[in-house]
């Protein structure tokens, strides 16, 4: 029997309205919760880039306000998408200072926090920050791995920040070899470690990464198996709503 999709809960996206590189409007951000209600699904976490120094350096309040804005936008659309708080946090050389004051939004109900890797530098800085973190007890997830060419290169150590408390997001969309080979094969060769936790779409439109469609979906639950999917995209998505531990 085939899991159904209306069952996700994405735990990744852009759908806040002029923050970031996600919609520019509050139609634009409707535009993109239809693609999720037509789809059947009623929950997604809102993780707007926190990047320190730009223009993409949201407040924790400002982002709260700008889902309570544009929740009463989609009621008044009868779109029934439920959106909960989070941040996508690019990572940084003062990540853990500002940690501590409290800057950064947690993802749901949850202590979790959805860490971005950069795309241009060494992974050294990014591993030690990691090895400090999860010998403190905080709770970091890791945002599409498979994506950062630096950390292709060592994907190899993620079993051990793992063993240690790491959890990590892969994008559907390197699944669906939609971020080219190595990628797709990073991504697939990290679930079958048993290091891999959450599947999102990293959706910022209606035209760009988007969520999934059932033709996709199907070809997800092919690859992976029904039961790897759900704990994936339902079960453990799920936890993060209500589990502040």
């Amino acid at each position: 029997m085939s899991l159904k999709l209306s069952n996700f809960i994405d735990i990744h996206t852009h759908i806040l309205p002029g923050i970031d590189d996600g919609p520019k409007n509050l139609e634009e951000s409707a535009a993109l919760a239809r693609c999720y209600t037509d789809l059947g699904i009623t929950q997604i976490i809102a993780t707007p880039h926190y990047i320190p120094g730009t223009a993409w350096s949201t407040s924790s309040q400002r982002i709260v306000e700008k889902i309570t804005e544009l929740q009463g936008y989609l009621q008044s659309k009868d779109i029934p998408l439920t959106i909960f708080p989070g941040m996508e946090i690019a990572f940084h050389k003062k990540f853990q200072e500002h940690l501590k004051s409290d800057t950064f939004l947690q993802l749901g109900a949850s202590s979790y926090y959805l860490l971005e890797p950069s795309f241009t530098d060494s992974a050294e800085a990014l591993l030690h920050c990691l090895d400090q973190l999860l010998e403190q007890g905080r709770k970091i997830i890791l945002a599409h791995p498979e994506r950062i060419p630096e950390l292709r290169e060592t994907a190899n150590v993620f079993e051990e920040y793992v063993r240690n408390g790491l959890k990590i997001q892969l994008n559907i969309g390197s699944l669906l070899g939609k971020f080219g080979s190595e990628s797709k094969n990073i991504g697939f060769n990290l679930i079958e470690r048993n290091c891999a936790h959450y599947l999102a779409s990293d959706a910022h439109g209606i035209n760009s990464r988007k969520p999934p469609t059932e033709k996709e979906w199907l070809e997800l639950e092919t690859n992976l198996g029904p039961d790897v999917l759900e704990q994936l995209c339902c079960i453990n998505p799920a936890q993060l709503l209500v589990d502040k531990n």
